[in-house]
């Protein structure tokens, strides 16, 4: 650990570090990356499941009975063999619960998270006097997605099925042994969901590199392209640590490719600007 600190500041400023970088082989630079990136993985994961671990906690335990007192006790929905009927009066509006009303913007004018209309042929003007997020018709189920557009799932042929309040409670009852499990599933998926992150960053060093390439025939290094990726590989500390510590603070992150781009070129202009030419190997010809 004590010599990964090391190197991560010498990836930040190092003009000695980094003019010997290019004579080590490439492993090096492969093991640094992958040393780095799965330290912030681990530090970032700690540091957003310890304050988020609790809610999710306390969202497991009570969101089945929230659910259950949102859910009307007399409503009832069946589907036999793809056509769907219910026990009430239609059209049977469910009302926007009121802890997603924070989330609905004003620009979307919903009357009701869902509709239950199973006499009314479907039709797009019809939907839109509903005000609904959802409208579960005789044969389909009709709902606006992110981009403001209207998707249509027609049920299966053969789907049967019943909904109510004891059918819902039956299998909240097979799931609630899983409950336990929420809490490391969700400190799981942001280590997977940050390492994902850090892998993509390679693949767009494979454009990063091409900058690299012409910046160091500007100061007269004689670079191969796959040095030049090579070089990213350590040039891209900065950044990625500037983004670490700006969401720390809530601050807004470095979300802009071309300012992302811009450190990382300068990292390497500020610790290659003095250095002397020196040719180099492309990266896959280069033994460990």
């Amino acid at each position: 650990m004590k010599q990964l600190i090391e190197n991560i500041k010498k990836s930040i400023y190092g003009p000695t570090y980094y003019q010997e970088l290019l004579s080590r082989p490439a492993s090096f630079s492969w093991k640094y990356y992958f040393a780095f990136t799965l330290t912030l993985t681990i530090f970032l994961t700690i540091t957003l499941s310890v304050p988020l671990v609790p809610k999710v906690h306390q969202v497991a335990r009570d969101l089945p009975e929230k659910f259950f007192a949102y859910y009307p006790d007399e409503l009832e929905v069946r589907i036999d063999k793809g056509v769907a009927s219910s026990n009430v009066v239609e059209p049977y509006f469910l009302p926007v619960p009121i802890e997603f009303k924070g989330s609905v913007r004003p620009q979307d004018s919903l009357g009701s998270l869902v509709v239950i209309d199973t006499k009314t042929p479907f039709s797009v003007a019809q939907f839109g006097t509903y005000k609904s997020a959802l409208w579960l018709g005789r044969d389909q189920v009709a709902f606006f997605d992110d981009n403001g557009s209207i998707r249509i799932r027609p049920f299966e042929v053969g789907m049967n099925l019943t909904l109510n309040e004891n059918v819902l409670r039956g299998f909240e009852q097979k799931l609630r042994p899983f409950y336990k499990f929420a809490a490391p599933a969700y400190v799981v998926l942001i280590f997977l969901g940050l390492t994902i992150v850090f892998g993509l960053k390679l693949l767009y060093l494979l454009f990063a590199a091409v900058l690299i390439f012409f910046l160091g025939r500007l100061l007269k290094q004689r670079w191969s392209y796959g040095a030049s990726y090579r070089i990213g590989l350590h040039a891209v500390t900065l950044p990625l640590l500037l983004n670490m510590l700006l969401s720390f603070f809530y601050l807004p992150t470095i979300s802009l490719p071309f300012l992302f781009t811009a450190i990382i070129l300068a990292v390497v202009f500020v610790n290659y600007k003095d250095a002397t030419p020196v040719m180099s190997t492309p990266l896959f010809s280069e033994k460990p």
